[in-house]
C-alpha cells in the first residue's frame, strides 16, 4: 500500500467463435513431419535447385542425340576455303576470262 493506488491487471477473456478441429489437426500434423524432416519452422520452404536439375538434364539430352557430323562453323569455314581456291585459280590461270567481263 502506499500513497497511489496501483492499477489493476486487465483480465482479457476471448470466447473463440469458431474451431476448425481439421485444420487443428493439419497443422499439428505438418509441425510433427516438419519436426522429422527438419524444416525451418520460420516458414521457408525447401526449395530444390533446378538450375542443377536442367543442366544435368541437357546434357543427358545432348549425351545421347546423334552427332551430326560437321558442325555449322566447320562446314562453313571449308565453303570458304573452297571459294578462295577457286578465285585464285581464276585469277592465276583466267585472268584473261575474268577481263572479258569487265
Amino acid at each position: 500500500m502506499g500513497l497511489f493506488k496501483q492499477p489493476e491487471y486487465r483480465r482479457f477473456n476471448l470466447k473463440p467463435r469458431y474451431w476448425d478441429p481439421e485444420a487443428e489437426a493439419r497443422k499439428e500434423r505438418e509441425k510433427r513431419i516438419r519436426a522429422e524432416l527438419e524444416l525451418a519452422e520460420n516458414g521457408t520452404e525447401y526449395v530444390p535447385d533446378v538450375r542443377a536439375g536442367l543442366q544435368r538434364e541437357f546434357n543427358k539430352k545432348r549425351a545421347t542425340r546423334p552427332k551430326a557430323g560437321l558442325g555449322y562453323s566447320t562446314r562453313l569455314f571449308l565453303i570458304l576455303i573452297i571459294l578462295l581456291m577457286v578465285a585464285f585459280y581464276l585469277v592465276t590461270y583466267k585472268l584473261d576470262v575474268i577481263m572479258k567481263f569487265f
